[in-house]
């Protein structure tokens, strides 16, 4: 089923989806001190700057979805939707884990 669901949506929104999945896994350990080197290095610097551009890359994958549904069959049409709802239930749930970091970047401008 999961292959399924892989083979369909194609390699490249795949490794998009997958990274974002990862980016979600990684909002909890965002923040604090910031390391630049180790193994922290990934949690205070490139996880939140990802974070920042894979909002607009998914943005974006969604627009070139919409797009691409207007001039398709019914049948990729209907890959297209759920590629489309996929991507925006990621994109939902990226935003929603990454709140926390984003409110407490906002509490220390103040």
């Amino acid at each position: 089923m999961i292959a399924d669901y892989l083979r369909r949506i194609g390699f490249l929104r795949a490794t998009l989806m997958l990274t974002t999945v990862l980016l979600i896994f990684l909002a909890p350990f965002a923040g604090g001190h910031i390391q630049t080197s180790g193994w922290p290095l990934i949690t205070t610097l490139l996880a939140p700057v990802f974070f920042a551009i894979f909002i607009f890359v998914l943005c974006l994958d969604m627009l070139m979805t919409r797009v691409f549904m207007s001039g398709s069959s019914d049948a990729e049409r209907q890959r297209l939707t759920m590629i489309f709802r996929s991507e925006a239930l990621l994109l939902l749930v990226l935003l929603v884990s990454w709140a926390p970091f984003v409110l407490a970047l906002l509490r220390l401008r103040e």
